[in-house]
């Protein structure tokens, strides 16, 4: 039985995102779709089981992000983690940013985003 509970749409982003495990950083990954309480991302070649304390850092919106998350499930080379906290900021402004507000990057955890045409 999965702990996933979806109460809202997930929206298609490519956004690239640091996975900390124990507070270091364990491996980069992309995600390809957000809600306010989660986000599946494509981490292939890594295994994250279920139920896995994570963090995920990033930068979006003009600023620096550290989600608390959980896994709740791995599919087809990509882990879906649920948020500790619901974050309605950042499942309604970053996938309607248009590409040319994002910032340059800045660092190996700086966010880009395209609307997905899948």
């Amino acid at each position: 039985m999965s702990v996933e509970r979806r109460y809202c749409a997930r929206l298609p982003i490519d956004l690239q995102v640091q996975i900390l495990y124990r507070k270091r950083r364990f491996c980069s990954a992309t995600a390809r779709n957000l809600s306010n309480q989660g986000m599946f991302l494509d981490v292939r070649n890594v295994t994250l089981p279920t139920g896995t304390l994570i963090e995920l850092e990033f930068q979006a919106l003009g600023r620096h992000w550290l989600i608390p998350a959980i896994v709740v499930h791995h599919h087809g080379g990509g882990v879906g983690v649920m948020f500790r906290d619901e974050h309605n900021t950042l499942y309604q402004d970053l996938p309607r940013r248009p590409v040319a507000e994002l910032p340059a990057q800045a660092s190996t955890a700086t966010a880009r985003l395209h609307l997905s045409s899948y």
